[in-house]
């Protein structure tokens, strides 16, 4: 077991113990098992599941970072997964037709800039990038 904390500047969304956890890494998806070394990741904008005894939760998140630490308790350590990033949403309160719609005007909005690269431009890339989030968190609970 591990204990899961997500964490957004609005305060605590998850706090439970979990089996495993798969999150949205900066250079690619990585899982986390109980027993895994201590380790500090940056997460990009994406899907992150974890699963609790007899259920699966899935959830889209935003920028951050993922620590894995252990925490002693007693007699025995247990691992703790820290997760703290700027947004997150179950994905079972997510509307996928809003998500498809805002996908698709951000990604037409970036697919006709002509300025420069400039705060505007990277506010439409965030846009974009929280949207397909919550697009691939709507989607892959849909499938289930």
């Amino acid at each position: 077991m591990m204990r899961l904390s997500v964490t957004t500047p609005r305060g605590a969304i998850v706090e439970t113990d979990i089996d495993e956890i798969t999150a949205p890494g900066a250079v690619g998806e990585f899982g986390v098992l109980p027993g895994h070394v201590p380790m500090m990741a940056a997460l990009k904008p994406g899907v992150l599941t974890y699963r609790a005894a007899d259920h699966t939760t899935t959830l889209a998140v935003g920028e951050g970072f993922l620590q894995v630490a252990p925490v002693a308790g007693g007699e025995k350590t247990t691992d703790r997964v820290l997760v703290l990033v700027d947004q997150a949403i179950g994905a079972t309160s997510i509307d996928l037709t809003a998500a498809k719609k805002e996908f698709g005007e951000t990604e037409a909005l970036l697919g006709a800039w002509t300025g420069e690269l400039d705060g505007t431009h990277q506010e439409l890339v965030v846009r974009r990038d929280w949207s397909l989030a919550k697009l691939g968190a709507a989607l892959r609970i849909s499938a289930s």
